[in-house]
């Protein structure tokens, strides 16, 4: 009689590895692409959210404000930080106070860093006027 073995072999146990390497080198490279593309997010909800404070500010005062730190914002904005922290935010007024720019630009300190190739920075103006810097086709 002649006694059956149980397990895998060596063999068996390689496909499966090489097998779990092919799906692990496409599936990372995605992943990563993926959650950048959701990071930017960060970018455009506090350039719009600057954009509604200042035209808040701008109804109530009859010019637009010259300090985050004037606006009805989160400290987070206030501080010159997007809520999440993955993009510097800052605000220029020009023209006597009568047109403003915001711009997030990628924090190189975080995950959000090797996107800025792709994706920058973000700016909106008073117009609301989105522009983006990077080699990406949409940003926005």
């Amino acid at each position: 009689m002649r006694l059956q073995q149980a397990g895998l072999t060596l063999v068996e146990l390689m496909v499966v590895v090489a097998v779990m390497a092919v799906i692990a080198a496409i599936a990372y490279p995605l992943y990563t692409t993926q959650s950048q593309k959701a990071r930017r997010a960060d970018a455009k909800i506090a350039l719009e959210t600057l954009a509604l404070a200042q035209e808040r500010f701008y109804t109530i005062n009859g010019s637009y404000a010259a300090t985050l730190s004037s606006l009805q914002v989160s400290t987070a904005l206030q501080g010159g930080n997007s809520d999440e922290g993955y993009y510097t935010v800052a605000a220029n007024v020009t023209n006597a106070g009568q047109a403003f720019t915001a711009t997030a630009t990628v924090d190189s300190g975080d995950a959000q860093a090797s996107d800025s190739t792709n994706c920058g920075s973000f700016t909106i103006d008073q117009l609301g006027t989105k522009t983006y810097t990077g080699s990406a086709s949409n940003c926005w």
